[in-house]
Formats: structure tokens, sequence, C-alpha cells
């Protein structure tokens, strides 16, 4: 049992008759009334000892990921599997990057962060992905996985990094300026539909070692146009193997890689995860190969996975197909800004490219966003844009959660300015609309985690 300690205030005599708990509201008791006190609380039955670090040591490591994949992957071995291999040297893996939560020294919590380097147009951004977000069975709804999050976003901010992702449940996330930024996007074909279009001559094999140089440059090129997508290493695909050796690779007569693609049987329908094609001739040659990996499986139907900003998915579009777009709110594919003056300066590269492209050389203007109360003032002058954390003109207000979407174009800028109270003039909304443009945010399956 803890000690209770009650402080009332100095010369006030209260007869007891007794001490009732509702809620979190302690009532005093008296006369056969109950009225709440002016009381300060201590007890040391509710406060645990608790320690939130980055683990130090291979034991402490060991535990965080028993915990890990016993609680969030569907199989133990799998999920041991997995964060082994990140252990054995996936890009920008530290040690610290497990972050674990101790109460009374014992493992309530854990998590595992991923270091990436995301592309939205020119700009590069510094991404930390949250994973494996973990709490013991005994200690859950406690709330030690709010506090080991709060932590890890503060370790993102001190370590240099400008957003942070994840894919996570419903209504928990937006508390750190999360927002839904990715969708999901799918295009269906039927089989017969595919069958009668004509393709080049190909082979087809199996994914090789060898072929992961390729394959990277083929995704490289065809990704340029989409948001948020991670900008793969080599590691990343020799890392991830046990799942890119099931993908296959499109050759032309001379043995040059000219596509490939990762897919697999699900009930009536053939899946395809990924598909990269080397210039845009050699889109029949890919789906003609998924069309006779669909008809092996008995599937009547093609489903790829793959955003509208793929020359793949614009080359579906001439064909009977069914185009899908599955947006979620506060959950699944999330995105954060974590430092937002660092991810602005970021952003200018894409906003001085963007500007060349659609607006007059001696183009001039100001918009300053405010930010939780804090403004981040964007200036264009011939061409050429700054940041500052001042005030400006043509003041508009934006939550974190609605400056991620900006920023990943997860919405169109028209839409949110509307719904504003602002003091913007034309130049200013004109920057604003250039600047923040609705993009196709998007990451790759085999990518996340």
């Amino acid at each position: 049992m803890g000690r209770l300690r009650v402080l009332l205030r100095p010369n006030v005599f209260l007869p007891f008759y007794g001490l009732v708990f509702s809620r979190s509201i302690l009532y005093y008791k008296a006369q056969g009334q109950s009225c709440p006190l002016l009381i300060i609380l201590s007890t040391e039955r509710f406060m645990s000892n608790i320690v939130i670090k980055g683990v130090e040591n291979a034991e402490e490591l060991e535990f965080a990921k028993d915990l890990m994949a016993r609680v969030h992957f569907p199989g133990f071995y799998g999920g041991m599997r997995w964060l082994d291999v990140c252990d054995q040297g996936y890009p920008e893996y530290k040690r610290e990057h497990n972050r674990v939560l101790y109460a009374d020294g014992d493992l309530a919590a854990a998590l595992r962060l991923f270091t990436y380097t995301i592309r939205i147009g020119e700009a590069r951004l510094k991404m930390g992905g949250f994973g494996c977000v973990t709490t013991a069975g005994p200690a859950r709804q406690k709330g030690y996985a709010a506090r080991l999050m709060t932590d890890s976003m503060r370790y993102l901010r001190t370590h240099g990094y400008h957003v942070s992702m994840l894919f996570g449940i419903a209504d928990f996330y937006h508390r750190w300026g999360f927002a839904s930024t990715l969708p999901e996007y799918a295009s269906v074909i039927k089989v017969r539909e595919a069958a009668g279009i004509p393709a080049p001559t190909f082979k087809h094999r199996a994914m090789k070692p060898g072929d992961i140089a390729a394959a990277q440059r083929i995704h490289t090129r065809n990704d340029s146009e989409t948001a948020c997508s991670i900008i793969r290493l080599s590691a990343h695909f020799s890392c991830r193997w046990d799942r890119w050796k099931n993908a296959r690779i499109l050759t032309d007569k001379n043995g040059k890689v000219v596509g490939y693609f990762t897919g697999s049987a699900h009930g009536a329908e053939y899946k395809v995860e990924e598909a990269g094609i080397l210039d845009y001739g050699w889109c029949p040659a890919v789906l003609n190969a998924c069309m006779t990996a669909a008809k092996r499986e008995c599937a009547s139907c093609i489903r790829f996975t793959i955003p509208p900003s793929h020359p793949f998915v614009r080359y579906l579009l001439q064909y009977q197909s069914d185009h899908e777009m599955h947006v979620s709110r506060n959950s699944n594919g999330m995105m954060a800004v974590v430092n937002i003056e660092e991810t602005l300066e970021c952003m200018i590269p894409e906003w001085e490219s963007r500007l060349r492209e659609i607006s007059p050389a001696d183009f001039r203007a100001e918009a300053t966003l405010v930010v939780e109360r804090k403004p981040y003032r964007i200036r264009a002058h011939r061409g050429a844009i700054d940041v500052a954390t001042t005030n400006g003109v043509n003041k508009v207000s934006f939550s974190q959660t609605e400056l991620a979407q900006l920023i990943a174009g997860a919405r169109h800028p028209e839409e949110m300015l509307a719904a504003k109270r602002r003091s913007l003039n034309a130049s200013g909304a004109t920057l604003l609309k250039a600047i923040f443009p609705k993009r196709t945010p998007y990451i790759w399956h085999i990518d996340r985690f």
C-alpha cells in the first residue's frame, strides 16, 4: 500500500467522515454531502519508477527484440528473423534506435526507429520511421506507450531528423502531430483484358542478387514523381532479400534488365506489390508477364498496388481497368514534422525548382505560416526562397497535422486555405499554391516498417 498525503489550506478544520475516490478526483465526505477538495495527492502506489532510454547492451537488446517479436508480429520466429536482419547491417541502424521503457525494473514497452531519406520532388528529408511499437500485456492501459513515443520524438528532434512516419492504429498518434498522409492505391485489370494486349519479345526469370543494381536504378527512375517515397540503397534490397528473391526479372534478347515485378496469389486475385520498367515501351511486357503468372495461379484479375504517379499505372489507363484510392483518417500511413524550421529549409530546392517552372523570373511574394503560434516567414525574390522564424505579411495559421499534409502533398492547398481565416493577398496565395501542390505521397509495401 502506498502513502496518501492530503494537503489542506492552513487552519482549516473539517470533521472527518471519509475520503472517497471518484475517477481521479478525491472527494471529502462530510455531513452526508460530498464536495471536491483542493488537495495535492502523492501516492507511491500509483507512481512507478520509470526509465526510458535506448538499449545499451546485447542483453537489453535481446529482451527488447523478444517483446517486439512476441507482441507485434503475427509469428514470433519470423519477427525475430527480421529484427536480427536489421541488427546485422540495415542502413543507418544503431543499437540505440531500439527505445525501451522500464517500469519498476521490468521491460514494459519498446519500439524500433528506422532511418531513411525520402524524396519530395527535388527535396531530400531525413525521416525517422516508427516500427514495432509494443507494450507488454500486464503493462497496457497505463500510458507507457505514450511516454515512450514522447521520448522517441524528442530523440528524433535532437538527432537531426526532419519528419517521422509510421503505419499505426487509429486515433492514437495524432497527439504527436501525425497526420494521415499516405493513401493506399490499387489498379485492377482483368486477366482476359490483359491477355489480348500485344507485348514485345522478352524473357523472364527469378531475381538474383546481381540484379539489385539494375532494379534499384529502375525503381529510382520510376519513382521520381512519387512524394515521400524512400530512396533505396542496395542494402535495402539485400536486407529484405527474403521477399525480393521471389521477384521476377524481365530481360531483352541481349540479357539487359528491362523490368521487374513481385507478386503472389490472393484468392481470385494476383496481387503485384511492385513493378518497374526501364522505359515506357516495356509496360506491355511487364503486364504480359504478370498475366502469365496470374493464369498460372488461376486468378481472374491482377491487382497492382502501385501509385498513380508511376508510369505503369498511366499505361493501364488506356485499357478497361479500375483505379482505387483509399484514404484513412488518424490511422494507417501517417507523417509528422519533427523539426519545422529545418524541414522548411530542406524544401527550398524543390520550391525554387517549382517557381522556375510556373512563375516569371521577377516574381516576388511573401507568406507567413503560423504553426502552434510560431511564425515561419517564406519569402520569394527573383527565383530565390528563404525561410526565417520571424513575423511577416500574409499570415495563415496551420496545425502541426495540417502542415504535415501540406508538405507531403496529401491535400489540395486551395481546399485547406478556403477553410482558413487569413490575411493573404494574391501574391501570397500564389506562392503557397506553388510550393505546396497536391502530390502523390506513397511508401511501397516492401519498404514499410
